[in-house]
């Protein structure tokens, strides 16, 4: 019994210990709607760009298309990141039990990685910039499981969104929603 307790009693304290990042959206797998992949897409434009970039984001999503996802694939994707106006491209990879991103913007790079052996239950990233920034993202996939939304945050206080999958980007080069 004493045992049980003080195995309770650790685990609780460790919990209450654990960094979770700010806002973060916890979870694995939710709906995303295309609004909701809309305003990451575009939060970044002004505000006569962004009913552009909003429309053009709902019109992809409500026209028929044939799958854009090449079948060798299944494991990768294109993956953006919008951080302070700028807009970083790249590509995502996965296996079993870790996944991985590389992302642009022509000046900069920025990767992030997670590892399922380190017994995590959201999909928390650890990210490093090439400019020396470091930081983590948090995304949460669309219930296909290939495709969805997160943030970012930096140590230097840079946040940004992120948008991945080919259902959400098709194919993410060029970029379409700049203004």
């Amino acid at each position: 019994m004493f045992r049980l307790v003080l195995i309770a009693g650790v685990s609780t304290w460790l919990a209450g210990c654990a960094l979770l990042p700010p806002n973060h959206a916890g979870g694995i797998s939710t709906s995303i709607s295309p609004d909701d992949y809309g305003e990451r897409l575009c939060r970044h434009l002004d505000l006569e760009d962004y009913s552009a970039c909003m429309s053009e984001v709902l019109e992809y999503f409500d026209r028929p298309r044939p799958n854009e996802e090449p079948g060798d694939r299944s494991t990768a994707g294109p993956f953006a990141v919008m951080m302070n106006g700028e807009v970083y491209i790249g590509d995502y990879r996965t296996t079993l039990l870790n996944a991985r991103f590389d992302v642009t913007n022509g000046r900069n790079d920025c990767r992030g990685s997670y590892n399922a052996f380190q017994f995590s239950n959201d999909a928390i990233f650890d990210v490093y910039c090439s400019d020396g920034r470091s930081g983590w993202a948090d995304i949460i996939l669309d219930h296909d499981g290939r495709n969805g939304i997160g943030q970012i945050a930096l140590d230097d206080g840079t946040k940004g969104d992120i948008v991945f999958g080919y259902t959400a980007l098709g194919r993410a080069e060029p970029y379409p929603y700049r203004p």
